[in-house]
């Protein structure tokens, strides 16, 4: 049987075991044969490390439209848009510019 074990939710290595209680005190996933290491773990599935990019950077996107939707109010006509305030939704709507987007994000405070 090929099983992964897991280290941060991350496939750490594979092996070949009897069982998946072949080793005490490792714990053991039973992986597929396309599975290799680095890929992620949920806990239920298994994702390749492009995939998880992505997945990760869908949710960076969805973080960031929903802290520019916090502040949208600021745009409306009978409101003034404080320099500070439009200064953190341009950082917002740049975030997937940033260097080591998705896996690494300096996300801009929101001004008080």
């Amino acid at each position: 049987m090929r099983a992964a074990r897991i280290e941060s939710g991350i496939v750490a290595d594979l092996w070949i075991v009897p069982s998946l209680t072949a080793f005490e005190g490792v714990t053991l996933i039973e992986a597929p044969h396309d599975v290799n290491s680095g890929w992620l773990y949920d806990g239920e599935v298994f994702t390749a490390p492009a995939k998880a990019d992505e997945k990760i950077a869908s949710e960076a996107r969805s973080k960031r439209r929903s802290l520019l939707a916090e502040t949208d109010f600021h745009g409306f006509t009978d409101n003034t848009m404080t320099a500070e305030m439009t200064t953190y939704r341009q950082a917002l709507r740049d975030v997937p510019q940033q260097e080591g987007f998705p896996n690494e994000i300096n996300w801009p405070v929101k001004p008080s």
